[in-house]
């Protein structure tokens, strides 16, 4: 099934922010601090935005908003590349927002949109929401907010599936109405060559933390271009992990926004309409094909960084 939105696209670029990055060179930070990028979400909350896959949705970023702080290192995120690339949040503690500012900014959030309309409230934002190390007390403060304000909204969250195999963050999981969880691969050398995630992210670990999670919804981004994931091979093994995993449905798609690797390329909606009929000839799991109601346009260019 083909899915046409519009998407409320982010109306400007920035300079990122100078930040002391406490791992990285000065080599490192001359050749990549001017860089354009879409700008990292400023606070915790952000929106409401009309979501490509989730309607009218309130975001909650619970990552640094300084730099980007992320598991993954994709070719196609729309923050450019990852600064701190880690699954250790051990000396960065104080860069994440505590559960009293999350509670306040939530609250005061869902105060000033009362009345309005809100689809859902989604763990997102300018990294991996689940490395957050008290994630699922965060859950927990959002279910009792939700429930006081908006509560016809779903709560739940957009994850990269790096942490599943975590026992805190999989008992998080169980709490919300939706889990929407990626796979962009269907075999190792394609997941580090899409996703390029940190040392500490097993693959296979991944898969089998998938495979355990009950209605799950996968979601995978499809890129063409140098890097791809759509070659015949790569659709073939990507189809056949979707079939282990069995989730309740997979919502693919393609760039919208700038990606970090400007020499990627824009997957047809005939392309994702025939990977989609594909999986679910051979898999026999539904699947959403989104495209944008516009083609995407490339506005900035960022070298590809190896």
């Amino acid at each position: 099934m083909i899915v046409s939105e519009s998407y409320v696209a982010i109306s400007a670029f920035a300079q990122p922010s100078k930040i002391d990055l406490k791992t990285k060179s000065k080599r490192y930070r001359e050749k990549y601090s001017n860089m354009q990028t879409i700008p990292l979400q400023s606070g915790i909350i952000y929106g409401p935005v009309r979501s490509r896959r989730l309607g009218w949705s309130l975001g909650l970023n619970i990552s640094p908003i300084s730099y980007k702080f992320c598991s993954f290192n994709c070719v196609y995120c729309q923050y450019g590349w990852t600064t701190i690339c880690t699954l250790d949040t051990t000396d960065r503690l104080e860069d994440f927002p505590t559960p009293d500012d999350f509670e306040k900014a939530l609250e005061s959030a869902l105060l000033e949109h009362e009345g309005e309309e809100i689809d859902n409230i989604t763990f997102s934002g300018n990294g991996e929401p689940t490395l957050h190390p008290k994630f699922e007390e965060l859950v927990d403060i959002a279910k009792k907010l939700r429930e006081g304000y908006f509560p016809k909204a779903k709560l739940g969250v957009l994850s990269n599936s790096s942490t599943v195999d975590m026992k805190k963050v999989h008992r998080a999981l169980t709490k919300l109405d939706f889990r929407i969880m990626k796979l962009d691969a269907g075999a190792l050398e394609t997941f580090k060559k899409i996703n390029r995630p940190c040392p500490e992210v097993n693959y296979g670990t991944i898969l089998n933390g998938l495979k355990s999670i009950e209605n799950v919804t996968l979601q995978t981004m499809f890129v063409d271009g140098k890097l791809q994931n759509i070659g015949e091979r790569e659709v073939k093994e990507w189809v056949e992990r979707v079939g282990e995993i069995k989730p309740v449905k997979a919502q693919i798609y393609s760039l919208h926004r700038p990606p970090a690797a400007s020499s990627l390329r824009e997957v047809t909606a005939e392309k994702l309409g025939e990977i989609a009929a594909q999986t679910e000839k051979a898999a026999g799991v539904t699947v959403e094909a989104i495209v944008a109601a516009s083609p995407y346009r490339k506005r900035y260019n960022e070298p590809y960084r190896k």
